[in-house]
């Protein structure tokens, strides 16, 4: 089953099956955050909710081996940087506030960079991942734990979507509250991504 299990996934994303020593056999990517699709951030007050777009692309580069089939493994990735300013809430005073709620004055910058990946068939032949990731927000660096599915593309590419809640006290981070306190943040965000996977074959 273990067998059956590992070459699915192998053959879903159009790898050739390996023997075990390569599983250790490292594969450049590169992993690309397409405008206005790859990353959103949503939140909510007491009174309404925001959903707010990263309109930027960017390429950064990821270092993995075929073991990321077999257990959670350690991965090589350069991060991930979204500058808060480049998010798009949909009207000014939106953007306004939630630069606000993620001090973007003094930090500028949230930094996403995955450490380990581990990539597995759930039920329905779906195949889905988990790992850890480091998150910078605010200048806090957090190791969060992210789930994802794993849609194959063609060829040897591949996404990850998946969406990953946090709170943003843990990142010393105060909500703001508005008009005598009467409008409240939610501390809690859900940061959502949807990041491609491309094989580096330079």
């Amino acid at each position: 089953m273990r067998h059956l299990l590992h070459t699915l996934i192998l053959f879903l994303i159009s790898f050739t099956a390996f023997s075990q020593k390569a599983d250790y056999i490292p594969t450049e990517y590169i992993l690309e955050v397409v405008p206005n699709t790859s990353m959103h951030i949503d939140g909510k007050t007491n009174i309404n909710t925001f959903d707010c777009v990263f309109q930027n692309g960017i390429k950064s580069q990821l270092t993995l081996t075929q073991n990321i089939f077999n257990e959670l493994t350690e991965v090589q990735h350069s991060g991930l940087e979204f500058c808060v300013t480049c998010f798009d809430c949909g009207i000014a005073l939106m953007n306004k506030e939630f630069t606000e709620l993620l001090n973007a004055d003094e930090y500028p910058i949230i930094t996403m960079k995955l450490l380990s990946m581990y990539i597995y068939q759930a039920e329905g032949k779906t195949i889905k991942g988990k790992g850890k990731v480091s998150m910078i927000i605010a200048g806090q660096e957090r190791i969060e734990d992210i789930t994802y599915e794993v849609p194959h593309l063609e060829g040897k590419n591949f996404q990850i979507i998946g969406a990953k809640q946090i709170n943003i006290l843990d990142y010393g981070l105060t909500p703001p509250k508005k008009m005598m306190g009467m409008v409240k943040v939610d501390p809690h965000i859900d940061v959502n991504f949807n990041f491609k996977f491309i094989i580096d074959d330079h």
